[in-house]
Parts: structure tokens; C-alpha cells; sequence
């Protein structure tokens, strides 16, 4: 079972140049984007000795027109009157005649927010542009110091999830970074539930970039403090956060419970798979009778050795799967199926029953028995993690737990990266649209225990949610 789903990309990128959409860029786009050039400005923000950064400022007469649903897309929805009106007073509130790509982000929010009901792939995100074009100055500012922390956002309530800084503790109450509020740096952002530094200062006006590192004021046990730090480079910050979470095992004696974190899917899961056998198979050992995943945060990934991770929770020769399935007959497209050609571009397809998976082969001898399964999920956990909460569900293998996805989270995938029009926004589209066989509703996949997130419970520090489902085993 092989799935190219969605992998957001946590990584500090930096593109030089004027980097043109996919395909020949025909000549009146490309002097429509040379007139964009032209009004480029330099940032004030210097990155090491030399180089500093440009921003796009995209006329504001312009900004509606950026509110569009990509061709390459499945979807047939169009953008609602309502939303372009509300970008359009947006843009007239910020008072400029051209906006930066913060103004931008900030003024296309009720669109942004917009794409991410229809697809939770849809993204767009402001990408850099060196006015020093050189591969030094790429890796200058590609290493630039970041806070390294990763932050829980609960109702616009940001607290550290986790960090890799000593100063900073699970708990702390984020108030402002270099004097800015949490809040104006919010409003230009997804309300996505675990935030790391780089996206939550990226949108406003690339404010990561900073050789003088950062003042943060934060509350930790009702106390207001203020420390400053020099931060530390991306690669660190986000493998340091990765490592405290992926494949973590524990057991929890009390609940006899065992735990296993799963952060994202591979394209080879051999691993994953190995060491999630062997903390299941150590925990039956202790006398377990309970096993936890947890896929809080699980963006995706891909869906190699899926019929064998299945294996694992389902006593079944084989299980359904897709119902159908279409694809949006693009570039992209073109060359991954055999099936299509250039005639169809940009119609929505069907893919034959031989081409889709309709069902899914099990290999029983993978099974494991005498566990009752969990799994916590939230709604960051996306794409091919979404499917596997769905197909667990739907065969009746594990409970899910927390909160439920975000709207059509099973329903797209395989997804490409293109400029958003002439700007300096990356926009993530998906190409393809799935039909699963599902419990959902409306769209919405759903917990069968439900575990909101209240900001007061995780000001100690402690995982809430975890806390509450162990309880809840305990008294089973």
C-alpha cells in the first residue's frame, strides 16, 4: 500500500533569485512580475556581514486577485464573494499602497483560512529573497539562530510544548518576542496546534532573522520574566524537539498501559515498524493490557509498508480501503500516471479499480493480540497519519482520542508546490482526491473519546491529554 501524501516541510528555507511558477513563464507574466521586482525593498534585518533580506511588496490593488483556487487542485469550489470582500477591506485597513509580506498574510487570512477548510494541505507561506545572491549567503541565513522551542497554541494561549533552551520549560506562558505580542504575530499565522518558532515569526516579516538574538517575555508559575537568547541554528532546534518525541516508549504501570509516539511516516517505515513491535511485545511482557500511539503533531509522510503496520492492530486477511478515487490532470500528474495523457489536462479523472487501492492485504502472522489500542490524535495529525486514525477506526482496532481533524483531512493528498501568482508566497496544492471508507462525518473525523485542550491544564507542564486517558484506562 503506497501513499505520496503530504510532508510539511519543517525546514528554514531561504529560495535566491526570481524563481519562476512550474513551466514557461509566458512574457506578459513576466513583465507583470519584473514590475513586482522593481518595487522590491531591502530589510533592515542583516543577516551576518553582508547579506540582507528583500521582501515582495505586492500593490494592494492587486491582493483580491490573489484569491483563487489553484486549477491544479481536485476541488470545484470557488472563493465565496464574502471572503474576497473581507481580504479587500483587510487590505484597505492596513492604510499602504503596497504590502509587506506580513500586511500580506495578515489581509489574506479569511482566504487562507478559507483554502484550509477545503484542504488542510492548502498552504501558503512567504518565502525569503537574499539581496546577496550566493551559496555563503544561503547558508547564513538557512543556519540564522532560531528560539528553540515548540509551542502549543490553545485558543490564540501559547505555552511551551517543548525546548531544547534550558531558559525555557513545558509550561511557560509566551507574552512577547523582541517586544512584539504574542498576538500580532498570531494573527498572520495558522492556528495550527503546535507552532514552532520559525513559523510563528516567519510571516511577520521574517523577524527569525535576527543576529542579536531574542528577548522573550514569558509567565511560569504566575511570574512574569524576561530572559534573552541567543538562539540556536534551525537544524538543531527542530532534530532536538524531534528527538524528545520520536519513537519515545514508556510504560505507565498504574494504567498498565504502554506508550509509543509516532511523529511521522517514512518513506521507508521498516523502522518505525520494528521498534513499534518490539515496545508493544515489551509491554504485553510487563503485564500491559493497554498500548497508547500517540500521533498528536503526525503531519503525514508516506504510506510505504502500510499493509505491514496495519498488520500489527488488524486480525483480518485484508480490509477495505478507497472507494474511489480522482485525480486533477496536471504537469505533475501526467507523470505519475500511465494512464493519463495531455488530451485530459486539467480535467478531473477517475482512476480505474486496477490503478487505486480498493483493498488492503494483511499479513495475520504480524498480528498481536491481547492489547486494547488507543490512539491521540489532534488536529495537526494530517494526511497519511489521518488515514491511519480513519482505518483503525472504521475496522474497529483502537479507540481514538483528543479532538477531532480538521475538516476534509482524509480527503486530498499527493501534493505539489507552486508560487502563489507573481508573488513571493509558496503555495502547497493538492493533486489528488480520495473517497475512504470511513466513520466520518461531514468531513470531519472525530475521536470516540473526546479530549478538548484547556489551556489552564497544561500550565504545570504535564500532558494533559495523556494524563487523562491514562486515568481513564486505570479505571476500566
Amino acid at each position: 500500500m503506497e501513499r505520496h501524501l503530504f510532508r510539511i516541510l519543517l525546514a528554514l528555507v531561504f529560495i535566491p533569485g526570481a524563481i519562476a511558477a512550474s513551466g514557461k513563464t509566458p512574457p506578459e507574466d513576466q513583465a507583470r512580475r519584473d514590475s513586482l521586482w522593481r518595487i522590491i525593498e531591502s530589510r533592515e534585518v542583516v543577516i551576518g556581514d553582508k547579506t540582507g533580506l528583500l521582501d515582495v511588496r505586492v500593490p494592494a490593488g492587486e491582493v483580491p486577485d490573489l484569491c483563487f483556487l489553484p486549477r491544479e487542485h481536485p476541488a470545484q469550489d470557488t472563493v465565496p464573494a464574502a471572503i474576497r470582500e473581507a481580504v479587500a477591506e483587510r487590505t484597505r485597513l492596513t492604510g499602504r499602497d503596497s504590502l509587506s509580506s506580513a500586511d500580506l498574510m495578515w489581509a489574506l487570512r479569511p482566504y487562507l483560512r478559507w483554502l484550509q477548510r477545503i484542504d488542510p494541505h492548502l498552504r501558503v507561506q512567504p518565502q525569503a529573497r537574499l539581496a546577496l545572491q550566493s551559496r555563503q549567503a544561503y547558508r547564513t541565513a538557512k543556519n540564522a539562530p532560531l528560539p528553540g522551542f515548540l509551542l502549543l497554541n490553545i485558543r490564540d494561549t501559547l505555552l511551551v510544548e517543548r525546548s531544547v533552551d534550558p531558559l525555557f520549560r513545558p509550561g511557560d506562558r509566551l507574552l512577547a518576542i523582541n517586544g512584539c505580542p504574542v498576538g500580532d504575530y498570531l494573527v498572520r499565522c495558522y492556528d495550527d496546534r503546535s507552532i514552532y518558532s520559525f513559523t510563528l515569526m516567519a510571516n511577520h516579516d521574517f523577524e527569525m532573522v535576527r543576529a542579536q538574538g531574542y528577548t522573550v517575555l514569558f509567565e511560569r508559575s504566575g511570574e512574569r520574566r524576561t530572559v534573552h537568547t541567543a538562539g540556536r541554528p534551525w537544524q538543531e532546534v527542530y532534530l532536538g524537539l524531534l528527538r524528545q518525541r520520536e519513537f519515545l516508549t514508556r510504560i505507565f504501570p498504574e494504567a498498565k498501559a504502554g506508550y509509543f509516539a509516532i511523529t511521522e511516516f517514512y518513506p521507508n517505515n521498516g523502522l518505525l515498524i520494528k521498534k513499534l513491535r518490539r515496545a508493544i511485545l515489551a509491554a504485553k511482557e510487563q503485564g500491559c493490557t493497554s498500548f497508547i500511539l500517540d500521533l498528536r503533531g503526525n503531519p503525514g509522510g508516506n504510506g510505504s509498508a502500510f499493509d505491514d503496520l496495519l498488520s500489527i492492530f488488524i486480525n483480518k486477511p485484508s480490509i477495505p480501503y478507497l472507494k474511489g478515487q480522482r485525480v486533477r490532470v496536471g504537469p505533475e500528474t501526467l507523470r505519475d500516471y500511465d494512464f493519463l495523457t495531455d488530451s485530459m489536462r486539467w480535467q478531473l479523472v477517475d482512476v480505474p479499480p486496477e490503478e487505486r487501492v480498493a483493498e488492503v492485504r494483511l499479513d495475520r502472522k504480524k498480528y498481536i493480540p491481547g492489547m486494547k489500542y488507543y490512539v491521540l490524535m489532534n488536529k495537526d495529525t494530517g494526511s497519511v497519519a489521518a488515514s491511519f486514525c480513519n482505518i483503525l477506526q472504521f475496522n474497529d482496532a483502537a479507540e481514538l482520542v483528543g479532538e477531532p481533524l480538521l475538516e476534509n483531512a482524509l480527503r486530498y493528498g499527493e501534493v505539489t508546490q507552486r508560487w502563489h501568482g507573481l508573488t513571493r508566497l509558496m503555495l502547497t496544492v493538492s493533486t489528488v482526491e480520495f473517497d475512504e471508507c470511513t466513520r466520518a462525518e461531514d468531513g470531519v473525523l472525530r475521536p470516540d473519546i473526546p479530549i478538548p485542550y484547556v489551556a489552564a491544564d497544561y500550565l504545570a507542564g504535564r500532558d494533559a491529554m495523556l494524563v487523562r486517558l491514562l486515568d481513564r484506562i486505570a479505571q476500566r
